[in-house]
């Protein structure tokens, strides 16, 4: 059943509704503005971006450029099984598939290209994956560019590994790793 609530407006008076005050009141705050961060530009919250930067935190939830992950023989961990590509609700990857010459059972991404541009950053591409080889843990904000072609991240920009991790251990291992020094083995 639908409720009714009544709402008891009071009228208006005559300041109110030729709205001259009102305006005035939103003047004075603008000018207030203006002139303190004239006088004291120091104060004001502004990053000159991209000549300075603010740092960010290694938070777990923060979603930052996609990156590939590598297997110890520098191969990606990507077995070209288009999940990422049918999560995505932007449609921006586009997989092509390639089979092994030696091994017929798995296959590889001969083409894994994301289009930045059109990428809302959502992480479902991270989600979907079952193999754990697409990441968005860079730390790095796709930022403005001058041609939209350098918004394309094709296969060979986007495999790599973070910067302290080494190539031979691949991507996927950095918290095996990690768990192993904190243990005193590694």
């Amino acid at each position: 059943m639908i409720s009714v609530k009544k709402v008891n407006n009071k009228p208006l008076n005559l300041l109110e509704k030729i709205y001259l005050w009102e305006i005035a009141r939103g003047l004075l705050v603008t000018m207030r503005h203006f002139f303190v961060n004239l006088v004291n530009p120091g104060g004001m919250p502004t990053v000159q971006y991209p000549e300075a930067r603010i740092p960010l935190s290694g938070n777990a939830r923060l979603r930052t450029r996609h990156r590939l992950k590598a297997r110890a023989d520098g191969s990606p961990k990507c077995v070209a099984c288009f999940m990422c590509q049918t999560a995505c609700p932007a449609y921006c990857i586009r997989i092509e598939a390639a089979e092994y010459p030696d091994n017929s059972v798995e296959k590889y991404p001969a083409v894994f290209d994301i289009d930045l541009a059109r990428c809302v950053m959502c992480g479902m591409c991270v989600e979907a994956c079952p193999e754990d080889a697409i990441a968005m843990d860079t730390l790095e904000i796709p930022g403005g560019v001058e041609a939209r072609s350098a918004l394309m991240m094709t296969k060979e920009t986007l495999l790599r590994n973070l910067p302290g991790e080494p190539s031979t251990a691949g991507a996927a291992n950095r918290l095996a790793n990690e768990y192993l020094k904190g243990k005193g083995r590694a």
